[in-house]
């Protein structure tokens, strides 16, 4: 379990080094998410279920397959197939 908040305060620069206060309110439990980390495009909405979850890793969003479809444009046809 991950904790979460917002760091509230002031610092001020004194030369070599910071001085001031902050503080740091209690924050809200978060779940770790378990995954999948990588997606691939498809017709087809995906929702990934991460709200109040704490990530481990980046998500990666995979390019659209180049056999996904192809378009093209002769100047007065548009083809999708």
């Amino acid at each position: 379990m991950h904790v979460y908040g917002q760091i509230i305060g002031r610092l001020t620069d004194s030369g070599h080094r910071l001085t001031g206060r902050l503080t740091i309110p209690q924050g809200v439990a978060a779940e770790t998410y378990d995954g999948p980390y990588e997606f691939t495009p498809t017709a087809d909405t995906q929702t990934i279920e991460i709200e109040q979850k704490m990530a481990t890793a980046d998500i990666i969003i995979n390019p659209i397959p180049s056999n996904w479809g192809l378009i093209t444009w002769n100047g007065s046809v548009l083809t999708v197939s």
